[in-house]
């Protein structure tokens, strides 16, 4: 018989890659890692339990390694992170985007720099406790959604290459949440008590303007403009609005008004009515395509998703220079948002996905 494989796991200090580091001893020798990306000491206020890669998370990770007699390793990636994920975090709301740093993360650091480390120490797989399902489909791979339609993972995950996910395993992937607290239950894992958190982890207190704000030395201040180039306002920052916005424009009007743009040359947050929100086309960039077997193009029953555990819409795609996609959809869409992804799927085959980067009228 071979020699008994290696794997590490990212551990988060959750129910999900607890049990996967579990599930997993049977068949592998397991490393447990967890990483400390950001520096929560100006949050010490904040409750802290259940946001990824904090103090409390990484406790909580150690404490189930030594439940289940494996090895565990913190590895500081703090600088890394910011470089990475923050940078690009901040960027993009500065260019009047809305970025989705988890993408991001997934790509450059958890299945990035975890995978190197997981090599240059010799071992054969990483695992996480995402609900995701990859398959071989010589001589390439297939990433699919989790069996947990409420909990499917897949849309961040769309950035990964072959050779990331010939060496990823997601042991939780076809299986329900409900089983896996139950599997952590039964085996002593008191995590399976954790509440889930919804925050970005290097934004605790959910105040992305704050943050922002604290980063960059710039006046971002300007003019609340209608569509019609009527000034309603003004604002004191705005990457604080947000496409579709509503509430906190603080502008006089007789109707409801909407951010429907920012015109960052200008420093403008631009407002109008909501059905200037709808449109049915935009263009993506940074594409990653998985699936090989068929261009795009040609895919039928293709459909895209522009956020995380959004409707899924029926579209068609078409490649064009520069990598990249002209989307149309059956229907138009509210507030299609640049800097934000968009996965297209075929069934429960993830095909690939892009960042927004147009939206065409």
């Amino acid at each position: 018989m071979g020699r008994k494989k290696t794997v590490i796991v990212g551990m988060s200090g959750g129910v999900d890659s607890s049990v996967a580091a579990l599930l997993l001893k049977k068949d592998f020798n397991v490393i447990g890692v967890s990483l400390q990306v950001f520096d929560y000491s100006p949050y010490n206020d904040c409750d802290l339990k259940g946001v990824c890669c904090s103090p409390e998370d990484v406790y909580d990770a150690r404490q189930v390694a030594t439940k289940l007699k494996i090895p565990f390793y913190v590895l500081n990636y703090r600088e890394r992170f910011f470089n990475t994920v923050i940078k690009n975090f901040i960027d993009e709301y500065v260019a009047g985007r809305t970025p989705n740093p988890c993408v991001i993360c997934n790509e450059k650091i958890y299945f990035g720099e975890i995978l190197n480390f997981a090599i240059s120490v010799g071992a054969d797989y990483i695992a996480t406790g995402h609900y995701a399902i990859i398959e071989k489909k010589d001589p390439n791979f297939l990433l699919k959604k989790g069996l947990d339609q409420l909990k499917d993972q897949s849309y961040f995950l769309y950035r990964l290459k072959d050779h990331q996910l010939s060496r990823i395993i997601f042991p939780v992937g076809k299986m329900l949440k409900k089983q896996v607290k139950q599997i952590a239950e039964e085996n002593g894992l008191k995590v399976y008590r954790k509440r889930e958190s919804h925050e970005i982890c290097f934004v605790p207190d959910d105040n992305y303007a704050d943050f922002i704000k604290k980063h960059i030395n710039v006046d971002m201040g300007g003019k609340i403009v209608h569509r019609d180039g009527k000034i309603l306002g003004r604002h004191n920052g705005y990457f604080k609005y947000t496409l579709g916005q509503r509430r906190g424009l603080n502008i006089s009007s007789d109707r409801p008004l909407y951010v429907v743009g920012i015109n960052t040359a200008k420093k403008e947050v631009i407002v109008g009515s909501e059905d200037m929100l709808y449109s049915s086309r935009f263009m993506t960039s940074e594409n990653n395509i998985i699936f090989k077997d068929t261009p795009i193009e040609m895919i039928t029953n293709l459909r895209v998703r522009i956020r995380y555990q959004s409707e899924e819409f029926p579209c068609s795609a078409k490649l064009m220079e520069g990598n990249k996609i002209e989307v149309n959809v059956d229907r138009p869409i509210r507030a299609i948002t640049c800097g934000q992804s968009a996965v297209f799927y075929c069934n429960d085959v993830v095909i690939g996905g892009g960042i927004i980067s147009e939206v065409l009228n």
